[in-house]
C-alpha cells in the first residue's frame, strides 16, 4: 500500500505559513492594490500570446519567482499545493508520480510504478515549447503555468485533463548576472539531514546579440521510510521467520533505515542568438539525474509494518536520468510570428523491485521454498523527437488566428 510522502522540513531561513492568497494573488491579483501599491504583472504564454494572465479565457495558475520562493515550491508535488484542482499524491522520486486535474486520470494511483517517465497519459508537461514530462527541480524559473481542463487546440495529444508548463529564464544578452542559494532541512521519522542547494550564472557574449546562461542545483534528501525485513542472504535466508522469536527473526533479516534517500542533479545550459531584429534563436540543454535508494511505501495494512517502514525483502534503488537537446526559433514576419521548436529527448532508468511477496501470492508452489526470495530488475529506454511549427497572427484586429502542426516520434525500450 503506497503511502502520501509526508515531510514536514525545517529549513534554515523558516519560512512563513501558508496562506495561499499571498502567492495566488501574485498570479491574479489587482494591478493595483487598495493602498496605491503597484502589483507584479504576470505575462503568460499559455494562449500562444504574450498577455496577462488577468485575460486568459479559461481556468490556469501562473507562479513567478517570488511566489514559488515563498510557498518553498521546489518539484511538481509542491507545486500542486497553489493549484486548486490540481493533485499530485507524493509517492516519492523512484516512480513517476500520477497528475490528476479536477479528479480525472485514466490510470490508477497503484499503477505508478508503470508509468516510466509520465503522468498517467491525461496531463501534459512542456520545458518551454517542448512537450517532455520531467519532474524539474525548479531552479532559475521565470514562471510555471498550470492550464486547467483539456487543451487538445493548442497542445495536442495527452492534455484532456490539463497541462503543465515550465518557462525557464533564458539567456539575457545585456548585462551579467550570477546567483545562489541553499537550504539545509530535517525531515520527520529521519536521522539524516537534507540539503538543497544552486546556483545560477548569465554571461552575455556578444551585447545585445548573444548570451550563455547556465544554472545547476543539487538535492540530497535523506529519505524517512525504514526497510526493515531486508534478507540477509538471498536464497539462504528464510525471507519469513518466526516473529515471535528474535534470535530467528535476526539471523534471516536485516535493517536498513532512511532508505529512501534521494540524490538529484539539476543541470541547463542556454544560448540566446538575436540573429536579426526580426529573428531569435534560443538553443538549449537540459539534464537531470535521480539516485533514488527505495521506495517511499509502507504495508502497515498488508504486514502490519507501521506507518514509514516498508516489508521489502530486497532494497529497491532506482536511477533515473533526463537529457533534452531544445532548439526554439521565433520570426516576426510583421502580420504574424512564426515559431520552430525543435526537440530531441532521452530518458534511462535503470533500478530492482521486490517480488517476493507478489509471486508467493500467485499459488504456484514458490511457498513450498522456504527460503525463497526474488527480486526484479527494471531496465527503460525512451527516446522522442518533436516538432512544432507555429503561425500566430498580430495585432489587435478583429480575426486572430493560429496555424501550426505538429510532429513526434517514440521509441521506447
Amino acid at each position: 500500500m503506497a503511502c502520501i510522502r509526508y515531510s514536514p522540513r525545517i529549513a534554515a531561513a523558516v519560512a512563513t505559513a501558508l496562506g495561499l492568497s499571498v502567492p495566488m494573488g501574485a498570479a491574479v491579483a489587482q494591478p493595483v492594490a487598495a493602498d496605491g501599491t503597484v502589483l507584479e504583472e504576470i505575462i503568460v504564454t499559455a494562449t500562444r500570446r504574450e498577455v496577462n494572465v488577468q485575460d486568459v479565457p479559461f481556468n490556469m495558475v501562473a507562479l513567478g519567482p517570488e511566489s514559488l520562493d515563498k510557498l518553498r515550491i521546489n518539484n511538481l508535488a509542491e507545486f500542486t499545493r497553489a493549484v486548486p484542482g490540481l493533485y499530485v499524491p507524493d509517492q516519492g522520486p523512484r516512480s513517476s508520480n500520477l497528475v490528476t486535474v479536477r479528479g480525472l486520470n485514466v490510470s490508477s494511483l497503484s499503477d505508478s510504478i508503470a508509468n516510466g517517465n509520465g503522468t498517467g497519459g491525461t496531463v501534459a508537461t512542456y520545458l518551454g515549447d517542448i512537450p517532455l514530462f520531467v519532474d524539474l527541480q525548479m531552479i532559475d524559473v521565470e514562471r510555471v503555468e498550470a492550464l486547467l481542463g483539456p487543451q487538445g487546440t493548442l497542445y495536442g495529444a495527452g492534455t484532456l485533463a490539463g497541462a503543465i508548463r515550465y518557462l525557464p529564464n533564458r539567456p539575457d544578452p545585456a548585462g551579467f548576472e550570477a546567483s545562489a542559494g541553499g537550504r539545509l532541512y530535517s525531515i520527520n521519522e529521519s536521522d539524516g539531514m537534507g540539503t538543497d542547494i544552486w546556483g545560477v550564472v548569465n554571461v552575455p557574449l556578444v551585447e545585445d546579440r548573444l548570451a550563455l546562461r547556465v544554472a545547476a542545483g543539487y538535492v540530497n534528501d535523506p529519505g524517512f521510510i525504514d526497510y526493515d525485513y531486508i534478507v540477509r542472504e538471498p536464497g539462504v535466508s528464510n525471507p519469513d521467520p518466526d516473529f515471535d522469536d528474535a534470535d530467528d527473526v535476526a539471523a534471516n533479516l536485516r535493517k536498513q533505515e532512511d532508505a529512501d534517500t534521494e540524490e538529484t542533479l539539476t543541470g541547463r545550459l542556454g544560448l540566446f542568438w538575436q540573429v536579426t531584429d526580426a529573428v531569435d534563436a534560443n538553443l538549449t540543454y537540459y539534464y537531470q539525474d535521480q539516485q533514488v535508494g527505495g521506495r517511499t511505501v509502507n504495508q502497515d495494512q498488508a504486514f502490519g509494518t507501521g506507518r514509514y517502514v516498508a516489508a521489502s525483502r530486497f532494497l529497491e534503488p532506482n536511477d533515473k536520468t533526463n537529457h533534452l537537446l531544445a532548439l526554439e526559433l521565433a520570426w516576426d514576419l510583421g502580420f504574424a510570428e512564426l515559431t520552430s521548436a525543435t526537440g530531441a529527448s532521452k530518458f534511462e532508468s535503470f533500478g530492482q523491485r521486490d517480488q517476493t511477496d507478489f509471486l508467493m501470492d500467485l499459488d504456484y508452489g514458490y511457498e513450498d521454498f522456504p527460503q525463497f526470495a526474488a527480486y526484479a530488475t527494471d531496465d527503460l529506454e525512451e527516446e522522442t523527437f518533436n516538432q512544432e511549427l507555429r503561425l500566430v497572427s498580430q495585432g489587435t484586429g478583429k480575426w486572430n488566428w493560429i496555424v501550426g502542426a505538429f510532429y513526434n516520434r517514440y521509441e521506447g525500450d
